[in-house]
């Protein structure tokens, strides 16, 4: 490799080989937690207040800052993946030039100049484009999601990089202020971005031992004063982690629920870094997702991995303790892995979107080590081998295109609806996610027997998976409320079949049939199982569980239309008063058990009691910063009829108007939810129009309903039936036969 290559060259050959790589990635779609963390999350649909991006998650927890990026590209691009890949590919850019900025500084350091100075720029570049164009990096780039995985990794090396310019530009009189502070500041944004980079402060102490304390430019550093406030400030940055862990406490599945003991988890972990280091090497037998990878229940199973990987960590730390430089890229490792390969357990043990930052350490090893290897050879063959050929560039450019190509391979795969979910089960016929997803796909697609084909597989590699669920939900929201019983009904006979009585993934199984036959208008159906399965759904499930919450209001519903209000409403209240404690006033199931409560009210005649509940409930959601976001559609519903039952319909209506109004302007005129509150709104209109003797006009909006719920929900739905009878009183009062076809 030439030395007369300039920084800026170099700099721009890295810039430009990634986006050689990573150009066809613009082409995917969107794939798994895309869908219901981007797609589907209602947070991101507006930036302005930019904290209800930041801080509201749909499913996952929100991280921050790559959250509020997230929502400007949600502002730009809306939900084409085009222009989020466009901005994965900038961080993942920024991230390679910023690797290319700390290997370059190190080789120049103090330690390391004389013997790798004169080919710090070189060697910095090919470091810097094996680790962009690695296929390993897909997960983390091409996968729009993972986008929180490359920039913190991004925010850790800009951290790390202002901190080797503050100590390469140091001086007798002090070091730069300015670069010190970048480095807190990027820390900061690191930790806002993900919590694996816990680990940055001690990698950054760790550079500081290697190539810096030790240095006479350093002699700030050595003063205790320099030390405590920098480091001081880097340590606090920790708080935003904290802080973090705090808000979305109640969506970390690892904090739920541990899928796996800490022992096993970490001896699980052994066998996992081996296959990230093969892949490292030999990037071939990559997949999105590894649920089904083995979990290690003893040490005679993964005996050689661990003894490898405990041969390593030693071998680490030995040289930490001598001082020697090759460490560093050994502690680095394992650093970077940490979070997420040792005690702490994960749901899933294994994800390559992982070795965003520690596989620039490898690559580093690698490089180097060939380096190492020519100059030791030409030192001892000289006329064989020339100093100008130490890692040729043939040899080194070679590598990096394969290396493009191979990814370009990867990109592909992402590019096709369920591409990345076959190429997952080409590898792992039993893999009970790629095959969920691939159910979801074929059932979006009107084949219900290749959905139902997928869902089983499944739900026999893992039974307590919540396919059927899924499958039925998404008939929930196109209407088909047949199709998504048949789904519960297959999902709960398979558990019943594969799981023991009273397993908490059939009780849920046992709620989502309830819950589905209840909008079916089979009440009583619904009711019979809530009450049959309540005392093991509270026992197994916990009081606060959406399931039992659900159950709970259900039977309090039930109550009341038995005529039994005083039991109904202490039921129902007692609902909302664990769901409030649990989960506060402004979750779904808070507003919803308020819903119930206020219902029962109304029907127990008491429509003040019922407003205040209403009014409560929205108080909570007005205080909140996120109350745009919240669904207060119950509540709505609930004070329109508390308005209807109080003679106040003009009022009524004018709320069903304003609501009609606001869902066609954010969902768009044929969107399921402007249609349901068109729905509403007409109810109300039809009701005024009969108060108003004008019983032409009520039959006319009557007779459009029946048209409606007939499509939606079936000739023998209640809301069909009901519709039916208010059509007929409202012909009968206005002279007209009883089949007259509606004016227009």
């Amino acid at each position: 490799m030439t030395g007369s290559l300039t920084v800026r060259q170099a700099a721009l050959f890295v810039a430009v080989i990634t986006c050689v790589a990573f150009l066809n990635s613009f082409a995917g779609k969107f794939v798994l937690d895309d869908i219901q963390d981007i797609e589907h999350n209602v947070s991101l649909e507006q930036l302005f207040p930019p904290w209800d991006a930041m801080f509201v998650g749909n499913k996952l927890p929100a991280r921050p800052l790559p959250y509020l990026t997230f929502a400007i590209d949600r502002a730009i691009w809306g939900v084409r993946p085009f222009g989020y890949h466009v901005t994965n590919l900038l961080i993942h850019v920024i991230a390679a030039l910023t690797l290319f900025s700390i290997v370059r500084v190190t080789l120049l350091s103090p330690r390391l100049r004389g013997r790798w100075g004169d080919r710090a720029v070189p060697l910095a570049m090919v470091i810097a484009m094996i680790w962009a164009v690695h296929p390993l990096q897909t997960q983390a780039v091409t996968y729009v999601y993972q986008r929180i995985e490359s920039m913190t990794g991004m925010l850790c090396l800009v951290s790390l990089a202002c901190y080797a310019q503050a100590a390469a530009r140091a001086t007798g009189r002090g070091w730069s202020v300015a670069w010190l502070t970048g480095s807190v500041a990027a820390a900061a944004g690191a930790m806002a971005s993900k919590e694996s980079a816990v680990v940055l402060p001690l990698v950054i102490l760790a550079y500081d031992w290697f190539f810096v304390a030790h240095e006479p430019a350093a002699s700030w550093l050595h003063s205790l004063r320099g030390r405590l406030w920098y480091y001081a400030l880097l340590a606090s940055t920790w708080l935003l982690i904290g802080l973090q862990l705090v808000i979305q406490a109640t969506k970390y599945q690892e904090f739920n629920e541990k899928n796996h003991p800490p022992f096993e988890y970490a001896l699980t972990q052994s066998g996992v870094i081996l296959h990230y280091l093969r892949l490292a090497v030999w990037p071939v037998g990559q997949q999105l997702d590894y649920s089904s990878w083995p979990v290690a229940t003893s040490v005679w199973q993964v005996l050689p991995a661990l003894v490898t990987i405990v041969a390593m960590l030693a071998i680490t730390a030995l040289g930490t303790w001598q001082r020697r430089a090759w460490a560093w890229l050994g502690v680095v490792f394992f650093l970077a892995l940490a979070p997420t390969s040792s005690i702490m357990p994960i749901e899933a043990v294994a994800n390559e979107h992982r070795m965003y930052v520690a596989l620039a350490a490898v690559v580093a090893a690698i490089v180097m080590g060939s380096v190492d290897l020519a100059d030791w050879i030409a030192a001892r063959r000289p006329g064989r081998l020339s100093g100008d050929a130490r890692i040729p560039a043939a040899v080194a450019g070679v590598v990096i295109m394969l290396l493009v190509v191979t990814t370009q391979f990867r990109n592909q795969l992402y590019s096709k609806v369920g591409g990345i979910w076959l190429d997952v089960l080409s590898k792992d016929p039993d893999n009970y996610r790629a095959n969920w997803m691939m159910a979801s796909l074929f059932d979006s697609a009107g084949d219900p027997e290749s959905a139902e084909q997928f869902a089983e597989r499944s739900l026999r590699a893992k039974p307590t998976t919540h396919v059927f669920n899924d499958l039925a939900s998404g008939r929930v929201q196109r209407g088909d409320l047949v199709g998504a019983e048949a789904f519960c009904r297959r999902g709960l006979a398979l558990q019943r079949e594969l799981l023991p009585p009273g397993d908490k993934a059939m009780l849920a199984t046992i709620g989502d049939l309830a819950a589905t036959l209840r909008l079916a208008g089979k009440r009583d159906d619904a009711e019979a199982i809530y009450e049959q399965f309540i005392d093991a759904m509270r026992e197994k499930l916990g009081p606060a569980d959406p399931v039992t919450l659900t159950a709970a209001a259900t039977i309090a519903e039930g109550l009341s239309r038995k005529g039994d209000h005083a039991a109904a409403a202490g039921q129902a209240r007692e609902t909302l008063e664990v769901a409030r404690r649990a989960r506060g006033g402004t979750d779904g199931l808070s507003i919803s058990a308020a819903t119930s409560l206020a219902r029962i009210l109304i029907a127990a005649g008491r429509p003040d009691d019922a407003e205040q509940v209403v009014q409560a409930s929205l108080a909570d959601v007005g205080r909140s910063r996120r109350g745009r976001i919240i669904d207060t559609a119950g509540l709505d519903d609930a004070l329109v009829e508390i308005l209807l039952a109080t003679g106040r319909i003009d009022e009524a209506v004018a709320v069903r108007r304003r609501l009609a109004t606001e869902a066609a302007s954010r969902y768009g005129l044929d969107h399921p939810q402007s249609q349901a509150t068109a729905t509403k709104l007409a109810v109300a209109m039809a009701t005024q129009a009969t108060a108003k003797g004008d019983h032409a006009e009520a039959a006319r909006l009557y007779a459009i309903l029946v048209d409606g719920y007939t499509q939606s929900v079936g000739p023998d739905h209640p809301d069909t039936v009901a519709a039916q009878a208010k059509l007929a009183a409202a012909r009968q009062a206005a002279g007209q036969p009883p089949g007259a076809a509606p004016a227009p």
